[in-house]
């Protein structure tokens, strides 16, 4: 009976020691297939400009954000370079201006908003210092870097809420499109008034002590709404990328989130790096990040925000946001 009870003992625990095996083998596949699912290259675009100031640290550590998630950031001097690479799906991940994010979801073009990463900062600078407050906009000339910018819609929205016929009641010169000119003809006294986002702003400011800010759009905007900034820049993912590498995704949000505290806290180190990536030159950025507004917003905490935008721009400009503010299924998670 022993001898039985022996052999039933040592029959057992051989059972238990092939289980035990045989479980250990499986874990260890199934880590090894997790750790090669989630093992990502995230391509990112972003624009030359502040735009591409808050995600400069993701570039550290040869972009290299996880064990097995890295980021590839290529710089491009216009949207429709980056449009054109989301539309054809070589890109995952995109820094763009709101409205344009809107137009592309609303072109068909399967994108999804996951954060805010910049909000409003636009000044109208220059000279005239009869403008102190958002009425007295009217009868003046106001130059403005582009048309269907930004910086334009801001202020044919302000003008139009004001109930002024911005085609009559204001003067809105585009003879000059792009900010970097406009602002040496700001400097050099050639031009009174311009609306400028960052960092020419700064670089005004800094450059000739006779132009200051007459009045800052945040605060026009918030008196107006009632609403205390707008979502000026945001990140667009590739559906396919949403569903096809979720874990890459939180990873690399979370490492953004990082980025933007650390460009925040260190605008020297990080002045370097934005001119070393093509961005912008040392000497500009360095001194106007304070000034950018950089931030890091979920869907969830920033939503409202950019529907309260969107919504606003819809009403002045339906076609500014591609036709219609966009639905839940714009942001990421719905």
């Amino acid at each position: 009976m022993n001898k039985m009870l022996r052999r039933y003992v040592t029959m057992l625990v051989i059972v238990i020691v092939g289980l035990s095996s045989i479980q250990t083998l499986a874990a260890k596949g199934a880590g090894e297939v997790m750790a090669q699912r989630d093992s990502y290259t995230v391509k990112m675009a972003v624009m030359q400009g502040p735009s591409g100031f808050s995600s400069i640290a993701l570039t550290r550590n040869e972009g290299k954000i996880s064990n097995n998630v890295s980021v590839e950031m290529n710089v491009y001097p216009s949207p429709n370079e980056v449009i054109a690479r989301l539309a054809n799906k070589e890109i995952d991940v995109a820094a763009l201006p709101t409205n344009v994010a809107a137009n592309l979801y609303n072109k068909g073009v399967p994108v999804k908003l996951a954060a805010t990463v910049g909000e409003g900062m636009l000044k109208i600078v220059g000279t005239d210092r009869s403008i102190r407050e958002i009425q007295d906009l009217a009868g003046k000339t106001i130059h403005i870097p582009g048309s269907g910018s930004t910086p334009d819609q801001m202020v044919r929205l302000i003008g139009t809420a004001l109930g002024y016929d911005v085609q009559t009641d204001m003067i809105l010169d585009y003879s000059v499109a792009a900010p970097a000119q406009l602002t040496q003809l700001l400097i050099a006294g050639k031009v009174a008034t311009a609306i400028l986002p960052e960092p020419f702003v700064t670089m005004a400011l800094s450059s000739n002590k006779q132009v200051e800010v007459l009045l800052d759009v945040q605060y026009a905007w918030n008196m107006l709404t009632g609403i205390e900034n707008y979502p000026m820049t945001v990140l667009v993912v590739s559906e396919s990328f949403a569903e096809q590498h979720p874990e890459a995704l939180q990873v690399f949000l979370g490492a953004l989130k990082d980025s933007v505290a650390w460009v925040i806290e260190n605008p020297v180190e990080a002045g370097a790096m934005i001119e070393q990536a093509g961005i912008m030159k040392a000497a500009m950025a360095v001194p106007a990040i304070p000034n950018c507004n950089l931030v890091f917003r979920t869907v969830a905490e920033g939503r409202q925000a950019l529907q309260d935008y969107l919504t606003n721009l819809y009403w002045f400009d339906s076609q500014s946001i591609g036709g219609a503010v966009p639905d839940d299924s714009f942001y990421l998670g719905n």
